[in-house]
């Protein structure tokens, strides 16, 4: 930092610059590391002890950071340095100057123990079901079994598991909330939800921005979703949709690839060395290293999420494929993260690799430029899985508001209590979810369902990214309906620069409408409902 500071030359001062990410590399590269370590064997108590040691000392790293960043606030030559690596790691310096500061560091600690402790509590389930002790992973597809009593009772179960540790998912949350608002009143806000969006990285975005967003999903996306339950409804003939029929949107077997995770990545891999010269030579490395785990087993952490270690920033897929059509989609989802960490990793900066505030796009947007492949995995299948994975990712659209404006609840409200809490989900599901049925099912009645967003605990205001991501990804697939090479050339340009860009800049650079505009969302459900009609005749 010292060479940083005192640097006579602008190339001097960029040499150093270059030199401080590499340090930074060491340390974030060896969390992944660890933390991919204990989610991959979660009884491993040497792997806990190990990623829970990385997680307290991240609380010193984040203060190195502070440190770095404001070394560049204070650069001799900024303006080079921004010319050469852009503006928004500086516009990010500036943001996160009064995210840390040593006073909260005990509370920064105890929040890292929090959300370990929720993640040891998810990753260790154990749902007992058809006489077996099961994980999420393992559930899964009973859940959306073609049978209406086994899907019952397999979210039974999971509700079940649920009502078992509420006690203690309601303490961390209480804990988490205080802490965090704690911590924010220690540095000068007046809550946690001005200091949750910088920690998101958020330069361009605002809390108005989402209003004006999840105004428009309550005016058009309900009624909307509604449309679709109605035509699901229909499809599947109940008398009325009930909270485990959510997921089964066709009475028909369900699209799977019915092949092994050795032969589904053989088809990736092909299929990635035909879209472009890019993803070919990205799946080449991934493969060669064979940078992935992407089969569920016990004492693995449920959840799907990419990641990159070592040296090179290498991309790695952590996933847990479960013999369902949603593989597929899962699958493709991760690789668009893996694939923007590769083809962002030359800027050799941490916060363009992984740009906090975009990072969905890129993977929603993969999910949907792949389906030109798609019959590769489903065959005459093919139209159906395209169907359900387009109505399935508007039917979450109301979800994500519904979190959304309930982080922004839990985050101004902080001395309601645990019932008011409850209350108040449940108030946010009965005006965005209005079709929801729990069909007696007391505990989910009363406000808990929550409790498996794991967003809410680890990451606040991150869920909404997703459906944002999906807004952005539609309008991508759309072009590629009229122009396949205009939409994978605006996509390869969004991944070059990753986190370079804050999210309304990769926007207007793709030329696509913002979910923070007016009247944005109703004329992309009138294409897609176009295309649904179509696609059913």
């Amino acid at each position: 930092m010292f060479q940083f500071e005192k640097a006579s030359t602008p190339q001097q001062q960029c040499d150093w610059f270059i030199k401080l990410n590499d340090h930074r590399f060491v340390f974030e590269t060896a969390l992944n590391n660890a933390r991919i370590k204990y989610f991959q064997d979660m009884e491993n108590v040497s792997s806990r002890k190990e990623y829970t040691w990385f997680s307290h000392k991240e609380v010193c790293y984040e203060k190195l950071t502070a440190s770095y960043y404001q070394s560049l606030i204070d650069a001799t030559f900024r303006n080079y340095l921004e010319d050469r690596w852009g503006k928004q790691l500086f516009r990010l310096a500036e943001l996160k100057q009064d995210i840390f500061s040593k006073k909260i560091e005990e509370d920064l600690q105890k929040e890292k123990q929090l959300i370990i402790n929720y993640q040891s509590l998810i990753g260790k389930a154990g749902i007992s079901f058809k006489n077996q002790s099961m994980n999420f992973s393992e559930l899964a597809p009973f859940l959306n079994s073609p049978d209406r009593l086994t899907r019952k009772n397999a979210h039974h179960a999971k509700s079940q598991f649920f009502s078992e540790i509420e006690n203690d998912l309601d303490e961390i949350l209480n804990e988490l909330v205080k802490t965090r608002n704690d911590m924010a009143t220690k540095l000068g806000y007046h809550s946690f939800i001005e200091l949750g969006y910088k920690r998101m990285n958020r330069t361009a975005h605002t809390p108005t921005d989402l209003a004006t967003y999840r105004n428009q999903v309550r005016k058009n996306g309900v009624p909307f979703v509604e449309q679709l339950r109605q035509a699901q409804r229909n499809r599947i003939d109940v008398g009325k949709i009930k909270y485990y029929d959510e997921g089964y949107l066709s009475p028909e077997p369900a699209p799977v690839p019915n092949e092994s995770t050795e032969t589904i990545l053989e088809k990736f891999h092909k299929m990635f060395s035909e879209i472009s010269p890019e993803t070919e030579a990205f799946f080449e490395e991934i493969s060669f290293h064979h940078s992935y785990d992407i089969e569920g087993r016990p004492a693995k952490m449920s959840g799907n999420f990419a990641s990159y270690l070592g040296q090179t920033k290498q991309p790695f897929l952590f996933l847990n494929l479960n013999g369902t059509a949603n593989d597929i989609r899962v699958l493709a989802h991760e690789t668009g993260h893996a694939f923007q960490f590769f083809m962002a990793r030359h800027w050799n900066i941490p916060e363009y690799i992984i740009p906090y505030d975009s990072a969905e796009l890129f993977s929603f947007g993969m999910e949907l430029l792949v389906w030109p492949w798609m019959d590769r995995f489903f065959g005459k299948d093919t139209k159906r899985y395209q169907l359900e994975h387009l109505i399935g990712g508007f039917m979450y659209m109301p979800l994500a508001s519904a979190v959304d404006e309930f982080e922004h609840y839990l985050y101004s409200n902080t001395s309601a209590t645990i019932e008011d809490r409850k209350d108040k989900w449940r108030e946010l599901e009965r005006e965005y979810l209005p079709e929801r049925d729990y069909d007696g099912n007391d505990f989910l009645e009363k406000g808990t369902s929550f409790y498996e967003i794991g967003h809410l605990f680890t990451t606040p205001f991150y869920f909404m990214d997703y459906d944002l991501a999906h807004f952005l990804a539609v309008q991508l697939w759309k072009r590629q309906q009229e122009n396949s090479e205009v939409a994978w050339k605006d996509y390869l340009n969004m991944c070059r620069n990753g986190g370079k860009l804050p999210l309304k800049e990769l926007i207007n650079q793709a030329n696509i409408k913002s979910p923070f505009d007016e009247n944005s969302l109703q004329p992309l459900l009138n294409y897609v409902q176009h295309w649904i009609r179509k696609a059913c005749e």
